[in-house]
């Protein structure tokens, strides 16, 4: 019992015990009515506004019904989103034949260049 009783003085003399008069540390947030500042709720964007325009400056309501970037009053197929590839990028068109040879760009292994139709490997996209 010595024992104990000399090991509580030593953590009392340290600072090692809790005081009475001080509320414990809590892991909880406060209640309602406490004095700390209520979150706030992360701000959500406007659906019918664009974001940040890459090919122009920004306006207020401005809208972008498909997402692509482009401005509706600026885009040539409002409701379909630019591809962007790199390939007339700025008239907010799709465009899944970039070469317009008749293979789309995902089966095109050369889809910048269009294929000469000539009988030979005409299905692979390339100029032979």
């Amino acid at each position: 019992m010595r024992l104990a009783c000399g090991f509580l003085l030593a953590a009392l003399a340290c600072g090692g015990a809790q005081r009475t008069d001080e509320p414990a540390p809590s892991n909880q947030a406060p209640a309602a009515g406490d004095d700390a500042p209520e979150p706030s709720a992360p701000e959500t964007p406007d659906p019918g506004v664009a974001p940040v325009q890459p090919n122009g400056p920004e306006r207020s309501g401005a809208l972008d019904r498909d997402g692509d970037g482009v401005l509706d009053d600026m885009d040539k197929c409002p409701d379909e989103p630019e591809d962007r590839d790199g390939f007339e990028d700025e008239d907010g068109c799709p465009e899944p034949d970039n070469d317009r040879d008749g293979i789309l760009d995902v089966d095109d292994k050369c889809p910048a260049q269009p294929e000469v139709k000539n009988g030979r490997q005409d299905e692979d996209g390339c100029p032979d």
